[in-house]
């Protein structure tokens, strides 16, 4: 027993210390959209809902995943810490050191060495890297966690194993479809490993749950709507991944040069690259039948990549696909290193796990933001757009418009298709627009020019629509203006910018009652204090002072700390009070000339010396007296 303290003591000091710099991370890319802007991880009770509706897994409904359990692992770190990054990144580490300690359990069955092998193979690669630095990579290694410990459950081979082993294989499947692998993993233990009788009663409940989740899939639609936006078939799919396994297999033996976005293209023929891989994943599947344990964990690490083998992805190649197969591997090293003289290697051992280590602490700083995340990937030359449009929104983000709109242009020079690459260029240029009123037009007509060519290749790509009417609008190109979100609305009638945008555009062509019908759609599809604030601007314009003066109060109550609703609505309850007044209603008159003081006094809390409220305040307290 103080032998087993010992080595998890040893397992926990090698994951904190190599670690240890990775705390201090920030959020990247995906978890902008399925986390930091995600309304609904911010409200417990929508934890019910997660299981039934996909959708809920981003702020963009197009971006829908089925994870309900890693939605609920996001709720309960936003409960405990908002968006602190490091509750995060603790809670992902914590994930991580449970796969190391399970994975510890299972190759130590037979030998203790063996076991801590394992446990520290998998602890400091640098392929783990990725799940432990990059939050929405929790889903890789949570459903990595409870996979394993399904296995773990099946092991035991008792009735406690045979109840928790399905219980804690449904609950991977509902942080991540990678799970799915277990009943093959298992059923290949079975025949390449243990070479007994195969018993259905014992896999049942997993093969069970299996299709259970795959039904479940294809009725809330997740399945159906992956395939349908499918970047490629299926054959180009296969050509893709046999150039992929290559890649991969480098990538566990020699984790150097790491990225996160590596130079990676598809193949839609057979040529020379496609056959040579094929030739070199056949010389090891004929090595790894040579003996019943590499049949087994040869045969892990692709039923562990097989889900993404076979379905076609948006991203080609990535680390964290690894993270299941460097299980497979940890553990078929474990047990090669409790039959060897394990003396004579001991230090050649030692000397890898520190180099693994070291590759590791650089990896984590390269994670600590987006710019040196994406300054990374992009140093070796890389010919991906993608890096470089991430790389250009980082140095947007960081002040540095000159270099990200050089970073805009390596991405188009490598695709000049590229959407995201375009459309952030355009919006540079737009907000140089806004920035300098001398070169305003100029900026504004080289913004237009790259919306329109956005537009040449999608269309109906929504941004650029919105944005290009933007711009129109701007230059007082109203009836162009008019057109773009005319059409904008037509193709998206359920995207509240584009309303607002186009009751903006009313109420400079002097429309008011159209504006108002363009502000209440967009209230109707997101609540925002700035959409109320317009919809009392053209409300006043009607002469609708009660209903103005909701709308501002409704701002105010989105939005308490923005003293130009509150002036407004201090504005509008001066000229009800003198409509009060002329009336005969001096009681009334005085509730709206209170109510308007008490706006104004917030105004100047809020903007101390805000002239405008300084005078009207002084007018009011002498129409009070």
């Amino acid at each position: 027993m103080r032998t087993e303290w010992r080595e998890f003591a040893l397992l926990l000091l090698a994951v904190c210390a190599a670690y240890a710099n990775s705390l201090s991370g920030s959020f990247h890319y995906d978890d902008f959209h399925s986390l930091v802007q995600n309304p609904h991880i911010r409200d417990w009770q929508n934890i019910p809902h997660y299981f039934i509706d996909p959708s809920l897994f981003s702020v963009d409904p197009a971006k829908a995943m089925y994870r309900p359990l890693l939605l609920v692992s996001y709720a309960f770190n936003h409960a405990v810490g908002g968006y602190e990054v490091w509750g995060y990144r603790i809670f992902n580490l914590a994930v991580h050191l449970a796969c190391v300690v399970l994975l510890w359990r299972l190759a130590g069955q037979g030998s203790r060495m063996g076991g801590l092998c394992a446990g520290l193979i998998f602890a400091l690669h640098p392929i783990a890297s990725e799940p432990v630095n990059y939050i929405s990579s929790r889903s890789e290694s949570l459903a990595v966690a409870l996979l394993l410990a399904g296995y773990v459950c099946y092991r035991r081979q008792d009735r406690l194993g045979a109840v928790l082993g399905p219980l804690v294989f449904a609950g991977a499947l509902l942080v991540k479809s990678i799970a799915i692998v277990l009943p093959g993993l298992l059923m290949l233990s079975v025949f390449a490993v243990e070479q007994r009788r195969f018993y259905w009663r014992r896999h049942a409940p997993y093969w069970g749950l299996s299709v259970a989740y795959v039904a479940l899939i294809v009725y809330n639609r997740f399945l159906g709507d992956s395939l349908a936006r499918a970047p490629r078939g299926i054959g180009n799919q296969l050509l893709t991944q046999c150039k992929a396994l290559v890649f991969y297999l480098k990538t566990l033996l020699v984790p150097v040069g790491l990225s996160v976005e590596p130079q990676f293209v598809a193949s839609d023929t057979l040529d020379g690259a496609i056959i040579a891989s094929a030739a070199l994943i056949a010389s090891v599947a004929y090595f790894s039948l040579s003996s019943k344990s590499t049949r087994f964990y040869g045969g892990w690490c692709l039923l562990a990549l097989a889900p993404t083998l076979l379905i076609p992805l948006n991203v080609l190649v990535n680390e964290h696909r690894l993270y299941l197969p460097l299980a497979g591997l940890a553990l078929g090293v474990g047990g090669w290193w409790r039959s060897i003289d394990q003396g004579r290697l001991l230090w050649p051992a030692v000397v890898c796990l520190l180099v693994w280590a070291g590759l590791t602490v650089q990896r984590n700083e390269e994670w600590r933001d987006e710019l040196s995340l994406w300054t990374a990937a992009a140093k070796d030359g890389s010919q991906m757009p993608r890096v470089h449009v991430h790389l250009g929104n980082a140095l947007r983000d960081g002040g540095r418009l000159p270099e990200a709109r050089d970073a805009y242009q390596r991405a188009l020079s490598f695709a000049p298709g590229n959407r995201p690459a375009r459309t952030n260029l355009a919006n540079l240029f737009y907000e140089a627009a806004l920035a300098d009123a001398n070169q305003r037009e100029i900026y504004l007509q080289r913004a237009i020019e790259q919306y329109s060519e956005v537009l040449k290749w999608d269309p109906d790509y929504r941004e650029a629509l919105n944005n290009l009417g933007s711009a129109h609008m701007m230059l007082g190109d109203y009836p162009r203006a008019e057109q773009v979100w005319r059409h904008a609305l037509a193709r998206h009638p359920h995207h509240p910018e584009a309303h607002y945008n186009m009751g903006l555009l009313q109420v400079r062509m002097a429309r008011p009652q159209a504006a108002i019908a363009h502000y209440q759609q967009a209230l109707v599809l997101t609540a925002d204090a700035e959409i109320y604030r317009e919809l009392g601007n053209a409300l006043v314009g009607l002469g609708r002072l009660n209903e103005a003066a909701q709308a501002y109060r409704e701002a105010i109550a989105m939005r308490s700390g923005e003293a130009v609703s509150q002036f407004n609505l201090a504005e509008v309850l001066l000229v009800i009070g003198e409509q009060q007044l002329a009336q005969g209603h001096q009681a009334k008159a005085l509730e709206q000339w209170q109510g308007a003081r008490r706006a104004l006094q917030t105004v100047l809390k809020l903007e101390p010396g805000h002239p405008r409220a300084q005078r009207r305040l002084q007018q009011l307290k002498e129409r009070l007296r």
